[in-house]
């Protein structure tokens, strides 16, 4: 509970970011081993994400998430059927995410939009004229990561294992908060 408040206390005395980039399974939800989400009834939010991005939300000009679903291409899922599906989690969180930015395509598509190709993330930079060196991911693969740091973004990486890619790393989403603290 002391590093919490430690936390927050730090939390509302740091300066604003531009833009906190999420990924979307494994970060904001449970991740289906093997499978997606594939139904509003799939959702199942992660601790500690409703109450992370509530303290987050004044801290960025906007929050983005960009997510890998070739569940799509592997036509399992439609477009429509994401984004309401999207549109559900960011009620479930919250409704503090602004965009969600989505790459359909398969391994094979060869898109630039593909985590770890970078294009999702400069389709935001495009959207919303975003300083990378001033903005924060929050990823739990290294496919998040990759692009992130190419683009000077700062790093966050949910795993039980280290990464060269990531600035901070926390073991679980409960532990968010704590990672902002020296960021920068």
């Amino acid at each position: 509970m002391r590093q919490l408040r430690r936390s927050l206390r730090i939390l509302s005395e740091m300066k604003k970011y531009d833009t906190l980039f999420l990924d979307r399974d494994g970060v904001l939800n449970k991740k289906i081993e093997a499978g997606y989400v594939l139904d509003i009834c799939d959702i199942e939010v992660l601790p500690g994400v409703v109450y992370f991005l509530s303290r987050v939300r004044n801290l960025f000009n906007q929050i983005i998430v960009v997510t890998n679903q070739r569940c799509v291409g592997r036509g399992m899922l439609t477009m429509d059927r994401l984004e309401m599906i999207n549109r559900t989690l960011n009620q479930l969180t919250g409704s503090h995410i602004d965009h969600f930015l989505v790459c359909p395509h398969l391994n094979n598509d060869m898109c630039e939009c593909r985590k770890p190709k970078d294009g999702l993330f400069r389709k935001a930079g495009d959207i919303y004229n975003i300083d990378f060196s001033n903005s924060v991911l929050v990823g739990d693969s290294e496919s998040d990561l990759i692009p992130a740091k190419e683009l000077g973004i700062k790093t966050i990486y949910i795993s039980g294992y280290e990464s060269k890619y990531a600035d901070k790393r926390v073991s679980s989403t409960l532990h968010l908060l704590s990672a902002f603290n020296n960021l920068y």
